[in-house]
């Protein structure tokens, strides 16, 4: 369950976001997938290279546990899909796309991140009292 946590969320973030999107601004054409999907990758690698001071880092798995509503993520997704909402009423142009994904992308890992970090700090398991 730990592995599929976070691509369980961004699933929920990248759906529910382009649905947003799709509902105020019509379906979407190839094209407009298309940059929704380039805005997206876009705000992975901004997030993802701030946070690890580049692209060339080795990701490994954390051997920190954390507690399980973490999994849940509501506020995450909830702050994605209003981010895709706004983009999609301020911005009446195929720029809506990629900057929506863009967000999206972006707001779910930061606020993920906050609500992990949140989590180790509340988690009452000490790996030291493991079996």
């Amino acid at each position: 369950m730990v592995g599929s946590a976070a691509p369980y969320g961004y699933t929920l973030t990248v759906w529910t976001s382009g649905a947003v999107l799709a509902h105020a601004r019509g379906l979407p054409t190839t094209l407009d997938a298309f940059l929704f999907m380039v805005g997206a990758v876009s705000g992975f690698g901004a997030v993802g290279g701030a946070a690890f001071g580049g692209f060339r880092r080795e990701l490994t798995p954390s051997p920190r546990r954390t507690a399980l509503w973490t999994s849940f993520h509501v506020l995450p997704v909830a702050l994605s899909i209003g981010a895709a909402a706004l983009t999609a009423h301020l911005l009446e142009s195929a720029w809506s796309w990629p900057i929506a994904g863009f967000l999206a992308t972006a707001i779910y890992l930061l606020a993920y991140a906050l609500h992990v970090t949140l989590g180790r700090l509340e988690s009452p398991f000490d790996p030291r009292e493991a079996p």
